[in-house]
C-alpha cells in the first residue's frame, strides 16, 4: 500500500476522531476541519520527502494536529484582543444556564496558553496518561503536570466569580 492509499484509509477510519481533537482545541467546526487540513498536507509532505511510514498512525496525526494547533496559536498570538469583561451570563432555564456554563467554560478555556490547553484536552478528552502527553509535546512528563495544574488553576480562577454571583442570585 503506497502513501496515498494509506492516508485516505485513515482519514476514512480515523478522520472524525482527528476532527473531534481539532475542535476540542479551537471549540470551532470550521477551525477543526482546516486544523486538520493543514496537519494532514504537512505530514503528506514531510512523509513523500523523506519516506516511510509511522508505526502508529492515529497517534503520529494526532501530534501533528497539536502541533498545528500550537504553530498556528503562536503565529496569532500577536493579533489577539484581550479584554477584562466576562461573557454575560444568561439565566432563568436549566438548560440555559448549562448552555452559559458551557460557554463560559469554552472562553476560560480560550484564555489559557495553547500547550496547557493542549495538556488539558489530551488528558480529559483523549485520556491520555503524562508520559503520553509529553511524548506527544515533545517534552517532559514534568512540564505535563507543571502545565495541566497551571491550566486547571487558572481555570478555577476563572470560575470563582461565578459561585459568588450564583450565591448571590440564590
Amino acid at each position: 500500500m503506497d502513501l496515498d492509499e494509506a492516508l485516505a484509509e485513515l482519514v476514512a477510519t480515523s478522520g472524525e476522531r482527528l476532527l473531534r481533537v481539532g475542535y476540542q482545541l479551537t471549540h470551532d467546526r470550521a477551525a477543526a476541519q482546516d486544523l486538520v487540513q493543514a496537519a494532514l498536507l504537512r505530514v503528506y509532505g514531510s512523509l513523500r520527502r523523506r519516506g516511510g511510514a509511522p508505526e502508529d498512525w492515529y497517534a503520529y496525526l494526532r501530534r501533528a494536529v497539536i502541533n498545528e494547533y500550537v504553530r498556528t496559536r503562536r503565529l496569532r498570538s500577536n493579533s489577539e484582543i484581550v479584554t477584562d469583561r466576562l461573557p454575560d451570563r444568561a439565566a432563568s432555564e436549566p438548560l440555559e444556564d448549562r448552555i452559559a456554563d458551557r460557554e463560559l467554560l469554552w472562553a476560560a478555556l480560550e484564555m489559557l496558553s495553547s500547550r496547557q490547553r493542549a495538556v488539558l484536552v489530551l488528558r480529559y478528552y483523549e485520556g491520555l496518561t503524562d508520559d503520553e502527553i509529553a511524548a506527544v509535546l515533545g517534552c517532559r512528563g514534568g512540564s505535563v503536570r507543571s502545565l495541566a495544574s497551571r491550566g486547571l488553576a487558572a481555570l478555577r480562577q476563572f470560575a470563582k466569580p461565578l459561585d459568588t454571583d450564583q450565591e448571590a442570585w440564590t
